[in-house]
């Protein structure tokens, strides 16, 4: 647990992609969906609104690598902060950013 707490303060997701990550919860497990959403809310996790120039990025990503149009606004966040991005979606590997692991944290 201490190495999530040291990138803590560098934590962030797009809103864009919190709302994917809601939508799947209430999908697949509907009646744990509050009590996954509160505990992700509880996270130190910066969550960021899409601006209009993370809009562009995103519509340019989408049209470069074969990312779903969700994952453009993870990517166009990542690439903004110049910072890697946590994912385990493999398309990911595909593009211009650093990709971090689980293992890499």
């Amino acid at each position: 647990m201490k190495q999530s707490q040291d990138h803590a303060p560098k934590l962030m997701m797009s809103t864009v992609n919190y709302a994917e990550v809601l939508i799947l919860i209430s999908d697949r497990q509907p009646q744990l969906a509050p009590q996954l959403r509160d505990q992700i809310s509880a996270l130190p996790i910066r969550f960021v609104a899409p601006t209009v120039q993370q809009a562009e990025l995103a519509a340019k990503a989408r049209l470069k690598f074969p990312l779903h149009r969700g994952d453009c606004f993870a990517y166009a966040l990542a690439k903004e902060q110049n910072c890697g991005l946590l994912t385990l979606d493999r398309d990911f590997r595909k593009t211009d950013l650093v990709v971090l692991t689980a293992s890499a944290m």
